[in-house]
C-alpha cells in the first residue's frame, strides 16, 4: 500500500456493546438524535433542533431546525435490520457518492460487536476537511458514543 493509499484507507472502528444485538441496532439508528451531540455536530449550529435516520433503503439522514428546516446528511444505501445499517454521508456539503458509512452489527459473547467503516472520507476535499475536522473522526466518535457511560 502507497503512502496516499495508506493515508486514504477507511477507517475501521469497532467496539462490544452489552445488549443484544437488536437493540444496538435500534440504538444506532432510531434513537440517533439522543447519542449525536447535534449542538456541536450540526450544519445548523445552535438552530439545530433533532437530527434522524429515516429507516428504509433511500431514507435521508437529516437535521432539524427549530423552524423546521431540513439539512441533509446522507442517505441509507443499505437497510438490513438488525445486522448492518450502510449510508452515504455529506453533512453541510452537496451529495458525494464515494463518501459512505457501513455499520455492522454482529452477536458477540455477552453482546454485540458493532463495527464502523468510513470510506471516502477524503473526498470531501480539502476546503470540508479544513472547516469540518471531524469528519475523519466520524468512526471513532460514533463507537465512542455507544458504549454506555
Amino acid at each position: 500500500m502507497t503512502k496516499a493509499e495508506e493515508k486514504q484507507a477507511p477507517i475501521e472502528q469497532s467496539v462490544h456493546v452489552d445488549c443484544p444485538v437488536e437493540d444496538a441496532f435500534r440504538l444506532f439508528t432510531e434513537r440517533f438524535a439522543e447519542w449525536w451531540p447535534l449542538a456541536s455536530h450540526s450544519t445548523a449550529g445552535e438552530e439545530a433542533e433533532s437530527c434522524a435516520i429515516e429507516p428504509w433503503e433511500g431514507g435521508r439522514i437529516f437535521e432539524r431546525t427549530r423552524s423546521g428546516e431540513e439539512h441533509e446528511w446522507g442517505t441509507v444505501l443499505a437497510w438490513e435490520p438488525p445486522s448492518r445499517v450502510q449510508f452515504s454521508w455529506h453533512p453541510g456539503r452537496h451529495s458525494n457518492p464515494g463518501e459512505t458509512v457501513d455499520v455492522e452489527f454482529s452477536v458477540e459473547a455477552d453482546g454485540t460487536r458493532v463495527t464502523l467503516i468510513h470510506s471516502g472520507w477524503h473526498l470531501a476535499g480539502v476546503e470540508a476537511c479544513v472547516s469540518r475536522p471531524d469528519l475523519r473522526s466520524f468512526a471513532r466518535f460514533a463507537c465512542q458514543m455507544l458504549v454506555p457511560a
